[in-house]
């Protein structure tokens, strides 16, 4: 398997009223990373635009471990675990400067048409791009495409 990695800097918007990063900051670093990893599996949204289809969330799960505070740099990790018919387990793991894991999380993806906004198969495109990022013969790539993430 493999997995897909960026850095997030804790800044202070990230801070909420008991000086940890907030909730929402978690699901929102989620979907970014959910965004950077389907952008480097080859499909962009304008791709999914042209092909009538999106993923859209239906559950959020986020077990939290440990508390991040203000100027932590956060090591972001995720990977497709499986993808059914209509549906994606993605999973996210949050690791600190320590390299101690603060959270893990996992989201259920729904794959829809744009048009009309139902339930679809999961292109046969989309199934391969992501199983292709996933094999042995494109860690390389990955592993240069992650190694330079820029510290948002």
């Amino acid at each position: 398997m493999q997995i897909f990695k960026t850095h997030f800097n804790v800044m202070a918007e990230h801070i909420d009223a008991n000086n940890h990063v907030s909730n929402i900051v978690y699901i929102k670093w989620m979907q970014d990373i959910a965004v950077m990893h389907s952008d480097a599996c080859g499909w962009d949204t304008k791709r999914y635009h042209q092909n009538h289809c999106t993923w859209v969330a239906k559950t959020h799960f986020i077990d939290y471990i440990k508390q991040v505070f203000l100027n932590e740099v956060i090591e972001a990790r995720t990977w497709v675990d499986e993808i059914k018919r209509s549906t994606a387990l993605r999973k996210y793991e949050f690791i600190n400067q320590l390299g101690e894991i603060v959270a893990k999380a996992e989201t259920n993806w729904v794959f829809i048409n744009t048009e009309t906004q139902r339930i679809q198969r999961v292109l046969p495109e989309v199934r391969e791009d992501f199983e292709r990022f996933r094999s042995s013969e494109y860690n390389q790539a990955a592993d240069l495409l992650n190694s330079d993430a820029p510290l948002l």
